[in-house]
């Protein structure tokens, strides 16, 4: 997970690679990856049992809307994840892992943490 720039061609390019896309606002959350040639976008307040999800097709008018997230959000996430993986973990592990990073807009309180994956070899030695 990285801090994205708020460049909406930058939010096209990463869709187009797989990647997820989260911007916030104030404390709301939105969600987006390019799927099934289709835009998909779920919604989520932190604490709320309810969210939302919208597909788009990926035509003109709607690759504009998704490239003025960059202007809409205070901040653009950048999630890169392995497919597999069910997509609401990610989407949880991704809101969780933002609100302990990046608790509000005082930058000097958020904190850059890097996840390190330890390899197969290391795991068995140690447990």
């Amino acid at each position: 997970m990285d801090i994205l720039p708020k460049d909406g061609n930058k939010i096209i390019d990463e869709l187009k690679k797989g990647n997820m896309v989260i911007a916030r606002s104030g404390n709301d959350f939105l969600y987006m990856l390019d799927k099934d040639s289709e835009f998909h976008l779920f919604t989520h307040s932190p604490g709320s049992q309810q969210g939302g999800k919208k597909q788009f097709p990926k035509d003109e008018k709607h690759t504009a809307i998704m490239r003025n997230f960059a202007n809409l959000a205070d901040t653009l996430y950048l999630v890169i994840f392995d497919k597999s993986f069910d997509i609401f973990g990610v989407m949880y592990s991704a809101e969780e892992g933002i609100l302990n990073m990046f608790p509000g807009n005082d930058r000097d309180a958020d904190e850059d943490i890097e996840f390190i994956i330890p390899d197969k070899e290391s795991v068995n030695n140690n447990g």
